[in-house]
Parts: structure tokens; C-alpha cells; sequence
């Protein structure tokens, strides 16, 4: 292997060792000299011995003897603390790879930024005499990772000012980062719901959320899924989902990101327009019944008044004549009153005490109270605003709720009831609650239609809740409704102290 050796001494002639040598040499100079780094031989107390042209033009000099010219102490560092700090390192550990601590400045003033890898050179004596290494201009590189940085928490900024919930999950539907809105809906710390298996402990149906993944896995994206979500505090909410999935060229799945909006309060509203049209409806529906009804209903009894009028008393079959009449006579008033049901009459509002009609209902069932062994607890605000209100009415309204009431707690339990003023909403708040068997999910939202009801032996026809939808409207209120099945049911009206003129 010696004799393979290119520089074996033993080998080649002198002649062609110097010329190898001088070779070498040359080699190490062009490279000095031409390396885009700049490249120093400084000494300790601060001047530099020799430099590279591309120090000097990192610098913004003209020659490379304006460099060596330099008082490093004073007039190329931009803080004159940094040098220090620098030669502390280095002499500590003889070297330093890629140190950024500091600036230096260029012949018009401009200060950059730069890295510094250089190790100690000693004299003959082994002391110190100064420094050699290489520069690098990391100006460039630090303004983008400012600007990064900067664009970073304008990102950071718009994710967390969203009033949406948005999330981002990778591959696995693991959520990896949320922004505050998303934890304002769910009620959860940023730490527990990073750390949650939110398909089992957040979306009250499994189901409903594993759709919405494969949906947005087969089709890349999904608008506006509704599904429930239960905060940390259990309370459920209706929530709408939007998503989209990011995908490789294979059309696998690499994250995930969307949006969760809270739509509780649009649905209710959006129930109760519902419920509104629906009433206007059954409404003129029974204006219609009326008019078409009643009209052939008058004429049979007019005929059979003639008909009675036109027999001798001692008629024997009159009478079922007079019980025909009599029927006849009571279907007209049933289809009065239901029309008088959904469009009230001319009756003039008053100045209302709702407190008083409360007691009254109160005291009225009172002895039903004892006899179904119900509790009624009262909580009703004193110095209650009066209202402009048909009280007969909302007297109804407020009967047909504690009759709903002690029919749901066969078996006795608690009747709640309270009332107070709203200065934020300028309204006057009324809750009915009780313990009983409550009632389905599927049945809370049809529980105002009209011919409804949720009684397994039906002694009405179920316009009850129906007529206080109606009557509550009348005077521009609102009449909301939760329930748990085998927890109970509360009604909460909401009567506007100053309701807007029809």
C-alpha cells in the first residue's frame, strides 16, 4: 500500500515534493481567498492579521487593507459588550461552532447578523495570541425568521379571534390544537381536552361523530353537520360541524381541520318560528272550520227547531229531536272556542300583577298539592313590575302548567316555582318546574303543536300547551321548555315589560 502512496517520500525525487507542496499551498489560498464566507486571523487584543475577500465584502470595504485596519474592540462589533462575551467563550473552550451573539457593523453603519465558528491559536510560548475561523452573514436568515415569527402570531392571532371553534387533528383524529372559541363551547381547559378521547366523552352519540369522520374521509370535506356535543359541565348543546381533510397524492388522510359553531340558541329560535307558523297555520284552520262548520251547522238546527216546533208535546220521539238540537248547539260553541283559542278576542289588557296570579293558582290547587303529596316551593321576586296583560289568560297559561305538573308526579315530589325581572332583556321571567317522570327527547319539541300530547290515557285533545304557545304570543313573549326523562320538567316565560306595539 506504501508504494500506492502519492506523497511516500522515499518515492519522489525533492524536486517533485516542492511541487507538490507548493501545490498544496496554492490550494489552501485559492480556497481562502475564494470561499463565500468570510474567512479571519485575529489576534487577542483585537486587530485582524488576514482576512478573505468575502469577509471584506461582507463588510462593505473596498480593500482587505481597510479591514486589517479595523479596531475589532471598537469599530466591528455592533454592542462593544459583545466581543467580550465572545472571548470568554471561546478561551474557555478553545472553540466555538455557529455562535450568534452578536452583530457586526458594515463601513456605511448597517449592523448584521452573524454566526461565528473559530478556535484559539497560540504562540510558540503556548499563549493565547488570538482567534481564526470563519463568519457567516445570517442577516437574510434572521429576517425571515422574524418575519416567520411574525407571521406565526398574526396565524396565532386570527385562530384564537375566530368566534367559530376551530380545530386541527392529525391523521389518527387525534386533536392536536383548538383555539379558545372551540373551548368556550365545550367548557373544557385547553389541557383536558388535548388530553380527552373526545368521541366517547364529548359527543353525547358516537355514532353521530364517526359519520361525520367517515363523511369527511370519503368526501374530503363537510358543511354544516349538526350533532349534540355535553360540556364538561354536562349540559348538552347542539353544535354544527364543517371540516375538510388534507390529503397526499395516495388519498390518505394527513390531518384534519374544521369548525364548531354552537347552535342551541339559533335552533330554539328556529323551533320556535316553527312552532309559530304552525300555530298561524292551525289558526286559519280553524277560522276556517268555523266559518264552513258553523254556517250548515245553523241551518240543521234551524231545521230541527221547526221540526220541534211543528209536533204536539206529546210526541214520543221529540226528545231525541231536543238531543239532536242540543249536540248541534254544543259542536258550534266547540268550534267557537277553538277559534277564539288561536285568535284571541277583543279583550283589553290590563295592568297585571303576575305575582297575584301565581298565589292564586297556588292557593286554587292547594289542596291537590296535599293530596298527591307534592312540595311547593315558592321563589317569587317581591316588587314585581306590573304588566299590560289579559290576566284571565295568562291565569290559563299558568293552570294548564301546574295541572301538566301534578300529572306528571303521580307519587308526589317538587313543584318549583319562581319569578323576577330581567333588566338586561327588559322581561319578566316565570319558571315552572317539577320532579316528575319528564319527557322524551323526541317529545320536548312537539309538546306546543296543536292535538299533541304525551298523557297515555288522553282526557283532551291536547290543545293545552298548544293554546299557552297562543296566549303567550299574544301578549309577545316567549315560553321555553327543558326536560330529563325521570329528572323533571321546567317551563320558563318570558313576558316583556314593554312589548313592542302591534
Amino acid at each position: 500500500m506504501s508504494d500506492q502512496n502519492p506523497l511516500s517520500m522515499d518515492k519522489i525525487s525533492d524536486e517533485e515534493t516542492e511541487q507538490r507542496l507548493l501545490e498544496i499551498e496554492r490550494n489552501k489560498k485559492e480556497f481562502f481567498a475564494e470561499a463565500r464566507d468570510g474567512f479571519y486571523i485575529s489576534t487577542r487584543e483585537g486587530q485582524f492579521i488576514d482576512c478573505n475577500d468575502a469577509l471584506v465584502n461582507m463588510l462593505g470595504y473596498s480593500t482587505t487593507q481597510e479591514v486589517l485596519n479595523l479596531d475589532l474592540n471598537t469599530q466591528l462589533w455592533g454592542n462593544h459588550e459583545d466581543r467580550p462575551k465572545f472571548q470568554a467563550i471561546i478561551e474557555k473552550h478553545g472553540f466555538v461552532r455557529g455562535y450568534e451573539g452578536g452583530t457586526f457593523r458594515r463601513k456605511d453603519g448597517q449592523l448584521i447578523y452573524v454566526s461565528l465558528s473559530s478556535y484559539v491559536w497560540r504562540d510558540k510560548d503556548g499563549n493565547i495570541g488570538g482567534y481564526r475561523g470563519f463568519v457567516v452573514d445570517r442577516t437574510q436568515e434572521k429576517l425571515m425568521r422574524a418575519q416567520l415569527a411574525e407571521s406565526e402570531t398574526k396565524y396565532r392571532d386570527l385562530f384564537n379571534s375566530i368566534r367559530d371553534g376551530v380545530f386541527i387533528a392529525d391523521a389518527k383524529g387525534t386533536v392536536t390544537d383548538c383555539n379558545q372559541a372551540l373551548l368556550d363551547i365545550i367548557g373544557y381547559a385547553r389541557e383536558e381536552f388535548l388530553g380527552m378521547n373526545y368521541y366517547r366523552d364529548l359527543c353525547v352519540n358516537a355514532d353521530d361523530v364517526m359519520e361525520f369522520r367517515r363523511k369527511i374521509t370519503r368526501e374530503s370535506e363537510v358543511h354544516e353537520y349538526e350533532l349534540q356535543i355535553a360540556r364538561k359541565d354536562g349540559t348538552v348543546r347542539d353544535v354544527s360541524m364543517s371540516g375538510y381533510a388534507a390529503k397526499n397524492a395516495q388519498g390518505e388522510v394527513l390531518s384534519y381541520q374544521g369548525l364548531m359553531r354552537d347552535i342551541t340558541d339559533a335552533r330554539r329560535l328556529r323551533r320556535q318560528l316553527i312552532q309559530s307558523e304552525r300555530l298561524s297555520a292551525m289558526g286559519k284552520m280553524a277560522s276556517q272550520l268555523a266559518h264552513e262548520l258553523n254556517n250548515p251547522i245553523y241551518g240543521i238546527m234551524n231545521c230541527l227547531e221547526l221540526t220541534k216546533d211543528s209536533l204536539p208535546d206529546t210526541f214520543e220521539k221529540k226528545k231525541y229531536l231536543d238531543l239532536a238540537y242540543n249536540e248541534c248547539k254544543r259542536t258550534s260553541g266547540l268550534l267557537i272556542k277553538m277559534l277564539k283559542f288561536f285568535k284571541p278576542d277583543d279583550e283589553q289588557k290590563s295592568s297585571t300583577d303576575i305575582n297575584k296570579l301565581l298565589e292564586e293558582t297556588l292557593l286554587f290547587y292547594e289542596k291537590q298539592f296535599q293530596n298527591l303529596n307534592i312540595r311547593v316551593i315558592t321563589d317569587l321576586a317581591p316588587e314585581l313590575p306590573s304588566i299590560m296583560a289579559v290576566g284571565s289568560h295568562l291565569k290559563q297559561v299558568f293552570i294548564n302548567m301546574v295541572i301538566n305538573a301534578n300529572t306528571a308526579m303521580p307519587n308526589g315530589g317538587e313543584l318549583r316555582v319562581g319569578s323576577r325581572f330581567d333588566p338586561g332583556s327588559d322581561n319578566i321571567v316565570v319558571t315552572i318546574e317539577d320532579t316528575g317522570v319528564g319527557i322524551p327527547p323526541h317529545s320536548v319539541e312537539r309538546i306546543f303543536d296543536a292535538f299533541f300530547t304525551t298523557k297515555k290515557e288522553v282526557k283532551g285533545v291536547g290543545l293545552g300547551l298548544s293554546i299557552c304557545y297562543g296566549f303567550i304570543k299574544e301578549h309577545s313573549g316567549e315560553i321555553d321548555v327543558e326536560s330529563e326523562v325521570g329528572k323533571g320538567t321546567t317551563f320558563t316565560i318570558y313576558l316583556p315589560l314593554n312589548p313592542p306595539e302591534e
